[in-house]
């Protein structure tokens, strides 16, 4: 008989398939032959389950076609190699952001697009909120709107939006409180990205935010609970 464990998706008790059947990866999208599954029918393939932090921030990046980034963030933040804490979310709140534009420009992604995203904010540090004043998240939808408006330290109006997308995002995480939660951190600088880049673009971005619906409260032992906004009302 198969030991019961839960679904690393939804929560939900994992089944048998006899035989096997084809289902869609949760993650990248591709077609699998399914042994396991939920009454959900999440599928996670091979390649995706034996991913690490960066190689499903890579592929996701890659093959994501949602146009709400907190949908990719969501996505990828339930990937059992993203830790609750950590500088994976700085190259979260980028690639999540980057990704989203792309779609809803119809503009294609390169590998190499994604690639520079990751190495840029994997140079933020760890707890920087703290030790620096600067949170990972804002400075990731920072790095994202850069990369979309092709701006460097010599562009003028370029520089100044993506800068200021990025302090908007740090003064909104900041007046949260704290201690740090770095999912309630990807979840407002990329409210805050999403009006900036509807601006600037002309988009119409409507990320839906998880008000009083974070699926994440009991993963996280600093969660600050009901003095978070998205913390779930029973």
């Amino acid at each position: 008989m198969l030991q019961k464990f839960p679904c690393p998706i939804c929560g939900g008790e994992m089944h048998e398939l006899k035989p096997p059947k084809k289902l869609q990866c949760y993650f990248c999208g591709e077609i699998g032959d399914a042994n396991l599954t939920c009454e959900q029918n999440h599928f996670i393939c091979e390649t995706c389950r034996l991913a690490t932090a960066q190689e499903i921030i890579e592929r996701i990046g890659i093959s994501a076609r949602e146009a709400d980034p907190i949908e990719i963030a969501n996505k990828l933040m339930v990937h059992p190699a993203i830790p609750v804490y950590g500088i994976e979310h700085h190259s979260i709140t980028a690639v999540a952001l980057f990704r989203a534009v792309k779609n809803l420009k119809g503009e294609k992604v390169e590998k190499k697009d994604i690639k520079k995203l990751l190495a840029l904010t994997q140079k933020i540090p760890y707890g920087s909120c703290g030790f620096l004043g600067v949170c990972g998240a804002a400075a990731g939808v920072g790095a994202a709107l850069s990369a979309l408006l092709k701006a460097s330290y010599m562009s003028d109006r370029e520089r100044t939006l993506a800068m200021n997308c990025a302090s908007e995002a740090n003064i909104e995480i900041a007046e949260e409180g704290g201690p740090r939660c770095c999912i309630e951190s990807v979840y407002i600088a990329l409210d805050v990205a999403s009006r900036a880049v509807n601006q600037i673009f002309g988009l119409k971005m409507n990320p839906k935010l998880p008000i009083k619906s974070c699926k994440f409260p009991e993963k996280a032992p600093d969660c600050r609970r009901e003095r978070c906004k998205f913390f779930p009302v029973k």
